[in-house]
């Protein structure tokens, strides 16, 4: 095992630093779709035991039991981002790689050589991650991003962040918050051309009622059935939820969050106003233009859809999404749509606007950094600055 490698993936959201330990960690914690997993080379693999993480020299995971093309085997396993990692890190000269039974990677590359060589000769199967993840990539990124910032003073990055001025370290933030926020509203064009207003919000709104493990299963019953679908009239919470019950991720889910709970939500809304995306439209169209070069506390007071984002919530909505929950499809989905739509210019309200369902390791960060204060309120745009951080390492 080398020092920890890391790689620059290109997310929902724009491009994001993943490490290879999080790849690793994803080998061990099975956290993948592991049924009839199959390598490259056409041979079945069942996995009995990931192995012990090897944390020192030589291969990532000793000691693993599979069953490769019916056979067992005790071997070890290696893990890396691609095939041609092998080489360049020059485990094929290495004896200590001798045992390697098994190659995992994370993408499949269509130049390179699908198996390797060990330096004894073997070729271990090699096998392929990526089309076996539950979730997006950025979603296991932002996952490791905030479990390091929970030893804020350990990290490297951090220790150069809060060695800047005070005023520095906010436009850092401010600089990283607009680009995700750029990145957020490409993403939010895309949808539209693809999709329009109405199915874009449709769409949207299951993603991030699934947030974060279950946003591609709820995708795909967002997909099967469109905002326009007839039956709609006629489903029920249980009936979806089986369309995809081989995919939803429990485990850990606080019982408001659980897939089928998000449905019925859903299902109540669209009973409350079968029109809530056109409904939606009226009200964003209406928000005054407010600078974003003013304070939080004034761009809160301007809100004019209406003054306090709860009675749009309870209004529009009926109560039926929770606030941070609401406040998360306000700034991933609703006010980027809105932009892109030509509705408002959003970025402001984006800015200052309340916290959605952001992690408690971001606010200590922030606070840590002296960002935040009884002048200055945690907002969304500092969570999303913080968080652009984390998923690149300070750079």
């Amino acid at each position: 095992m080398l020092a920890d490698q890391v790689k620059e993936i290109q997310g929902l959201y724009g491009p994001f630093t993943l490490s290879e330990r999080v790849v690793q960690k994803i080998w061990l914690r099975q956290d993948f779709e592991t049924s009839d997993l199959t390598t490259v080379s056409g041979q079945s693999v069942v996995v009995k035991d990931p192995g012990r993480w090897n944390l020192l020299g030589g291969p990532d995971f000793k000691e693993a039991r599979l069953v490769i093309d019916g056979q067992s085997v005790v071997g070890d396993v290696e893990v890396h981002f691609t095939a041609s990692d092998w080489y360049a890190h020059g485990h094929e000269r290495n004896p200590e790689f001798n045992q390697v039974v098994l190659h995992v990677v994370l993408h499949e590359e269509k130049q390179a050589s699908a198996l390797v060589k060990t330096l004894s000769g073997k070729e271990p199967e090699l096998l392929v991650l990526l089309p076996r993840l539950e979730r997006d990539l950025e979603s296991y990124a932002i996952d490791e991003a905030l479990l390091e910032l929970e030893q804020v003073d350990d990290l490297e990055w951090v220790a150069r962040f809060l060695e800047k001025p005070l005023e520095e370290r906010r436009d850092v933030v401010d600089a990283r918050a607009r680009e995700r926020w750029e990145q957020k509203l490409a993403f939010a064009r895309k949808r539209l051309e693809s999709a329009g207003w109405a199915e874009a919000c449709h769409q949207l709104c299951l993603e991030v009622l699934g947030y974060s493990r279950n946003r591609a299963p709820m995708s795909q019953i967002a997909l099967q059935y469109p905002m326009s679908a007839s039956e709609w009239s006629t489903l029920d919470a249980a009936t979806l939820f089986d369309l995809q019950v081989d995919r939803w991720r429990l485990s850990g889910l606080r019982p408001a969050n659980h897939p089928r709970k998000r449905l019925e939500q859903y299902l109540q809304l669209l009973q409350h106003d079968r029109q809530w995306s056109e409904t939606l439209r009226q009200v964003l169209s209406k928000a005054a233009s407010v600078s974003e070069s003013v304070t939080t506390t004034v761009v809160r007071r301007s809100l004019s859809f209406p003054e306090r984002s709860d009675a749009i919530r309870m209004e529009l909505f009926g109560g039926i999404i929770g606030e941070k929950r609401f406040n998360t499809m306000m700034v991933d989905a609703f006010l980027p749509l809105a932009t892109a739509a030509g509705m408002i210019d959003g970025f402001p309200y984006w800015l200052h606007w309340w916290p959605g369902d952001s992690p408690a390791a971001l606010s200590r960060f922030l606070k840590h950094g002296q960002l935040t204060s009884r002048q200055q309120p945690l907002t969304n745009g500092l969570i999303q600055g913080a968080l652009a951080l984390s998923l690149n390492r300070g750079v």
